[in-house]
C-alpha cells in the first residue's frame, strides 16, 4: 500500500473540558502519553541517525546506540510474549496483548501524563518566506517521488527511507515526508520543529505525515495533498508523534470532540 503500514500506539484520554476551550488553542496538536517508538523507525535510526534527531544532542553514536537497545528490548518482549502465550492455556475470550516498552533515552519505561511543564517543540514563525519553503518542498517533492509500497520497493512491509530524487525514485509516504524532513533542514527550518507523525485517513488507512511546529499552529506537510494545511483541516484521526526534544520518543495524540474540531476548521 502507498500510505499504509502497522503501529501499535495508544491514545491519550480526551477531555470534556476541551469543548469550552477556544478555536486558537486547538492550532497546536494535544499530546498524550509518551509511547513506544514504531519498530521500522528504530531500525532506520540504527541505520541514519541523522533522519531521528530532535534533541540538542545530536551524536550519531548515541542515536545508533539507543535505537539498537530499543530494538534488542522490543524484540526479546515480544520473544517473551509469543512464548508464554504458546505455552499456557489462556482463559476463554481472553486477549493477550504485549506492552512495549516506553523506552525514549533515559527516561523511565512507565508512560506518564504530559504536564505544562513538559517541554514543547521549537516554533518557527510562519512568515510568508517560511510558508513559501514548505510549500516549494511539499510539492517539489509530491511531483518527483512516485508513490509505491515497500513491498515492491525494498521487498519488505514496512522499512523507513529517505531515498534520493533522481529520475524514478519511488517510496511511500513515511519515505515522502522523511525526504521533505531533509530537504526542510537544508533550508535552515530546525530539526526539533519537524516531527514524522503517525494519521488515519477516513478510509481507515495508517498514514504518515510531516508536522512543522510553528507559531502559528501545527502545519502538515502531506503526500496525499499538494496544499501545506493546518493539522486540524486534514480530516484525519491522529494517532502519534514523534516527541518534542527526543531523538527516539514518541507521544500518543489525544483525541479531540468534533465540536471543537468543527469549530477549529472554520476560525
Amino acid at each position: 500500500m502507498l500510505a499504509l503500514f502497522t503501529i501499535t500506539a495508544a491514545f491519550g484520554a480526551g477531555s470534556t473540558a476541551a469543548a469550552d476551550r477556544p478555536a486558537a488553542q486547538i492550532a497546536f496538536l494535544p499530546a498524550g502519553r509518551q509511547i513506544a517508538a514504531p519498530t521500522a523507525f528504530l531500525e532506520m535510526c540504527a541505520r541514519s541517525p541523522e533522519d531521528c534527531q530532535q534533541s540538542a544532542r545530536p551524536e550519531a553514536a548515541r542515536i545508533v546506540s539507543l535505537a539498537r537497545q530499543a530494538l534488542v528490548e522490543k524484540y526479546e518482549l515480544a520473544f517473551t510474549h509469543l512464548t508464554t502465550t504458546a505455552t499456557r492455556d489462556p482463559m476463554p475470550g481472553a486477549v493477550d496483548a504485549p506492552q512495549w516498552p516506553r523506552l525514549t533515552g533515559n527516561r523511565p519505561t512507565d508512560a506518564m501524563p504530559r504536564s505544562a511543564a513538559t517541554p514543547d517543540y521549537v516554533r518557527i514563525d510562519l512568515d510568508a518566506p517560511a510558508m513559501a519553503t514548505l510549500k516549494a518542498v511539499n510539492n517539489r517533492v509530491n511531483r518527483r517521488l512516485i508513490a509505491d509500497t515497500d513491498a515492491r520497493v525494498y521487498q519488505t512491509n514496512d522499512y523507513w527511507e529517505a531515498p534520493a530524487l533522481t529520475r524514478g525514485a519511488r517510496g511511500d509516504c513515511e519515505d515522502f515526508a522523511l525526504v521533505k524532513r531533509r530537504l526542510l533542514i537544508a533550508q535552515g527550518i530546525p530539526a526539533a520543529a519537524l516531527s514524522l507523525a503517525i494519521v488515519r485517513t477516513r478510509y481507515n488507512e495508517d498514514h504518515a505525515v510531516l508536522v512543522v511546529a510553528t507559531k502559528q499552529g501545527d502545519f502538515v506537510l502531506d503526500n496525499l495533498a499538494f496544499k501545506v494545511r493546518p493539522w486540524q483541516t486534514t480530516g484525519y484521526g491522529w494517532v502519534s508523534r514523534q516527541a518534542p526534544g527526543d531523538d527516539l520518543g514518541w507521544v500518543s495524540l489525544a483525541p479531540v470532540p468534533a465540536p471543537i474540531m468543527r469549530m477549529a476548521y472554520n476560525h
